[in-house]
């Protein structure tokens, strides 16, 4: 009976499909492109809008564009908000400030996030890039800005 059940294991085994490693590089040369950077705050908190761009990696990553605006109260998590997509499907942005200094100013980074979305026909996780720039506080006293993020890390998103 034993040796019954290991020849039934093993040709189960021998019949499924192999798993494949799933693996997304962050692709070479690859920058964000934030435009209208404003960002301030006030006695409750700190807010920052922008415009991003993440381009397309050509035959690998669908790009988009995107409004992003959010809140970081002084004693409040610091949650990803959801960015507007204004051009592009399928693949989504998101951005937070990141921790809040113990000298009470506020937040030194920005972080980004996209998500190229999952592709079930072909068993595709969605997968995460992030990356981070300093946050300029420049409301009432500078332009807007425009600088370049480049993605750190890459994470599957299950």
């Amino acid at each position: 009976m034993v040796a019954l059940t290991l020849l039934t294991l093993a040709a189960g085994a021998a019949a499924a499909p192999a798993l494949t490693a799933r693996q997304q590089e962050i692709p070479e040369g690859w920058t964000w492109q934030v435009e209208n950077w404003h960002a301030g705050c006030q006695r409750a908190g700190c807010n920052y809008n922008f415009n991003i761009t993440v381009p397309t990696v050509e035959g690998d990553i669908a790009g988009v564009k995107a409004y992003c605006s959010g809140y970081r109260g002084y004693d409040t998590p610091d949650n990803y908000n959801l960015c507007q997509i204004l051009e592009g499907a399928n693949n989504g942005v998101s951005a937070k400030f990141g921790p809040r200094p113990e000298d009470g100013t506020g937040p030194k980074e920005i972080f980004i996030s996209f998500e190229k979305g999952a592709y079930e026909p072909e068993g595709r996780p969605a997968y995460n890039f992030t990356g981070s720039a300093p946050a300029v506080y420049n409301a009432f006293v500078a332009p807007l800005l425009n600088f370049t993020v480049t993605p750190t890390q890459v994470t599957a998103v299950a």
